[in-house]
């Protein structure tokens, strides 16, 4: 395992100055890793995006991996390139995530699962079969994106969502945003992870969350709840891939490719 030379920088509430981090980046693929696996989460990532290595990451052909923060990095790769990217736990929740870490060596190993999440019935908002490429993350990342020319392309997608420490409000104040620049209307299902921390203290704030999802997608299958985000466990998954969303057989499953 390599560190980048800024891990242990700081810059205010950043891993070092932009320049130290794309400098990271740089460094690590110039070292011939296969993958980049982010060390933790926070805020930064957008700010690198205008000025990524994007020669290097062309020709590079590793996993990105992460979540939260670098949400931005994965919708921003699937602008440029049709690779996919692991929305995955990052190093720092390794020790306490050993699930999700189990599956995270089998995915670099080349020994993914097909079947990347079971779907009960008590996750399933509005039931169907929905097939699409995977697309999404943390949903303040990608509200953030929108209108910029990184966010992720969400035309027949199946759209992933999890947050962390969010009110009630805030979380409709991102949907509707997302809704009123026509993004989640493109969506054919939606996946909702944890939303780990969210509406603290605030009676019946996961009906009312559901009521709004349900609002804000009213053509789309919803399934809400499953293990993927800021949470205890953190099912990786890729995205840029196809997949399909099948509440009658109770599963999710991607393509193979």
């Amino acid at each position: 395992m390599l560190l980048a030379p800024n891990a242990h920088s700081r810059t205010g509430y950043l891993a070092g100055s932009d320049r130290e981090r794309l400098d990271g980046i740089t460094w690590l693929i110039d070292q011939g890793v296969h993958a980049l696996v982010a060390a933790r989460g926070g805020y930064g990532t957008m700010r690198l995006l205008p000025d990524l290595p994007w020669d290097r990451l062309a020709s590079w052909q590793g996993w990105v991996v992460g979540f939260s923060d670098v949400t931005a990095l994965h919708a921003a790769l699937a602008t440029r390139f049709p690779r996919a990217t692991l929305h995955g736990p990052m190093v720092a929740s390794l020790p306490r995530d050993p699930r999700g870490a189990a599956l995270l060596v089998d995915w670099l190993s080349g020994h993914g699962p097909q079947k990347l999440f079971e779907v009960g019935s008590r996750h399933v908002l509005r039931p169907g079969v929905a097939r699409g490429v995977s697309a999404g993350g943390t949903l303040a990342v990608l509200a953030a994106l929108a209108g910029t020319p990184f966010e992720p392309d969400y035309e027949g997608c199946v759209l992933f969502l999890e947050d962390v420490g969010e009110p009630l409000y805030r979380l409709d104040r991102l949907l509707t945003q997302l809704r009123l620049s026509s993004r989640l209307g493109r969506a054919r299902a939606v996946v909702v992870g944890r939303l780990a921390r969210c509406g603290r203290g605030e009676a019946g704030w996961r009906d009312r969350w559901r009521e709004l999802l349900l609002e804000a997608v009213p053509d789309a299958v919803v399934v809400e709840g499953l293990a993927f985000g800021h949470g205890g466990v953190n099912v990786p998954f890729p995205l840029g891939v196809e997949v399909e969303v099948d509440t009658i057989r109770g599963e999710i499953v991607w393509g193979g490719g």
